[in-house]
């Protein structure tokens, strides 16, 4: 599906929402030694809610509640990221990010998309599971340059290990949707990324934005793993091993 806004798709209230956005380069190219997947889980009858509590936090850093708003061209002073900050104290939304980097040890010709969507379909099943729904819509921000990858990868998630029978739907939607989901996925991917290159560098402790997102609320709603190595077991199963987030 390509529908240009969310309210295209017409969910039923008792869906489940997931909001995904990308950080880094799948191939690590140039000077991005990493890559991650991840967003935001909202139940759709939350989801008013969010949008409104976004609109909100447009007016305080914009002026107004329509203008987008994005986490790497977002006025970097103190007053805005305290909004952010309070934004995320809201546990309306699951927060789920799953990012690797270059030094990822991989069996040959493996696409390191291939351990970040498996592992970030593990995170989803399990909270899926928790919040039992008829259907769960996989709505990705469209990225000219790495919508192919993606796709294929997504294009595997067809079902997932849960107790109750769900179907999934998949979308890409376009950044100039100004989808407040999208935008909330890019702010939890940003700090995402903030952190797996604090860990590169060998910096201890959190990334400020990091903190936010992911340490204030109960860990089962604030998924993040760092993958550092897949491999491919002699049943076929591919296996992941890194870093998780304990809270």
């Amino acid at each position: 599906m390509q529908p240009n806004t969310y309210e295209e798709i017409k969910p039923e209230l008792e869906d489940l929402l997931f909001f995904i956005d990308d950080t880094g380069h799948d191939t690590f190219a140039g000077n991005q030694g990493y890559y991650g997947l991840g967003g935001c889980v909202v139940r759709r009858v939350d989801y008013e809610h969010l949008k409104t509590k976004w609109r909100n936090l447009r007016i305080v850093i914009n002026g107004e509640p329509d203008t987008p708003l994005h986490a790497s061209v977002m006025e970097r002073k103190t007053e805005n990221f305290a909004a952010v900050s309070e934004f995320f104290l809201d546990p309306s939304f699951l927060r789920i990010a799953v990012t690797t980097t270059k030094e990822i040890g991989l069996p040959p010709g493996m696409h390191p998309c291939v351990p970040v969507m498996g592992q970030l379909q593990e995170e989803i099943a399990i909270v899926a599971s928790a919040l039992p729904c008829k259907t769960l819509w996989i709505i990705v921000e469209s990225s000219q340059r790495a919508d192919v990858t993606v796709q294929n990868c997504f294009a595997q998630l067809t079902s997932l290990n849960v107790s109750h029978p769900l179907s999934i739907e998949h979308c890409f939607m376009p950044k100039s949707s100004n989808e407040p989901g999208l935008e909330v996925a890019d702010f939890i991917i940003s700090a995402a990324g903030s952190e797996v290159q604090r860990r590169r560098r060998g910096i201890s402790g959190h990334a400020p934005d990091f903190s936010d997102v992911f340490c204030r609320l109960h860990s089962e709603g604030c998924r993040y793993r760092e993958v550092a190595e897949a491999a491919i077991q002699p049943n076929g199963v591919v296996s992941i091993s890194g870093i998780r987030l304990v809270s």
